[in-house]
C-alpha cells in the first residue's frame, strides 16, 4: 500500500530534472494511480514547473477527476498548441462539460490537422456534445493514409527481383537451341526446336 511519505518522495524524484529520464519515468508511472493524497502537492509543483516536467505533471493530474485547477491546467496546455491531440483527448476523458464549447471554439480559432480534428471531435462527443467540421482534409497526409489514398500503384508493388528473374529466364532461352545444327532450316522432330516455338520457319527466326 502506498504511503503519503512515499508519494511525496516520488514526486520529488519526478520534478528533479538532474535525474535521468528512466528514473523520473518510474516516478511518473507510480504517481498515475492511487495518489489522491498528494494532488495538492502535485498542483503546487505543476504551477512552478514548465517544459517536460510540467507536461508530465498535468498528464498525471488528468487522472484525478473533479478538480477545477486540473481542468484549467489541461486547458492551458491545449492552448500552448504543443500537443493538441493529447490534451484534447485528456480534456475529453476528464469529464468537465465546459470543455465542449471550449474545444469547439478552439477548432474554429485554430487550423487543425486531421489527427487533431479527430481527437477534438472524439473529445466533444465523449463529453456528450456534437461536433462537425466541414473543412477539407483531403491534402492532409494522415487523412490520406487512413483513407488509403496514397496506395502505391501496381508497378511500384512489383518485386525488385522480378526483372532479374525475367532476364535469367530469357538468358536460358537464348542458350537453348535446335539439336539439328542446321543454320538455315529447322528440321527438328515434331516441328519444334529448343526455343519452344511450334514453327515451320527458319531456325534463325526464333532468335
Amino acid at each position: 500500500m502506498k504511503t503519503k511519505k512515499e508519494m511525496l518522495r516520488m514526486l520529488d524524484v519526478l520534478v528533479d530534472e538532474s535525474k535521468d529520464y528512466s528514473t523520473r519515468l518510474e516516478a511518473y508511472e507510480y504517481l498515475l494511480e492511487d495518489c489522491e493524497e498528494v494532488v495538492d502537492e502535485m498542483l503546487e509543483k505543476f504551477y512552478a514547473a514548465d517544459g517536460e516536467t510540467g507536461k508530465m505533471l498535468i498528464e498525471i493530474l488528468a487522472g484525478y477527476k473533479g478538480n477545477p485547477a486540473i481542468y484549467m491546467g489541461l486547458v492551458s496546455y491545449l492552448y500552448k498548441g504543443e500537443d493538441v491531440a493529447l490534451f484534447a483527448r485528456l480534456l475529453g476523458s476528464y469529464g468537465d462539460e465546459r470543455a465542449i464549447d471550449l474545444l469547439k471554439g478552439f477548432a474554429e480559432e485554430y487550423e487543425l490537422n486531421y489527427n487533431e480534428y479527430m481527437e477534438v471531435r472524439n473529445a466533444v462527443e465523449e463529453l456528450g456534445g456534437y461536433f462537425d467540421d466541414d473543412k477539407d482534409y483531403s491534402d492532409d497526409p494522415f487523412y490520406r493514409y487512413l483513407k488509403g489514398l496514397d496506395e502505391p500503384d501496381d508497378e511500384s508493388r512489383r518485386s525488385p527481383f522480378e526483372a532479374m528473374f525475367a532476364r535469367e529466364d530469357g538468358e536460358e532461352d537464348e542458350e537453348d537451341g535446335c539439336d539439328c545444327g542446321d543454320e538455315e532450316d529447322c528440321d527438328c522432330d515434331d516441328g519444334e526446336c529448343g526455343c519452344g516455338h511450334d514453327h515451320d520457319h527458319k531456325h534463325g527466326d526464333c532468335h
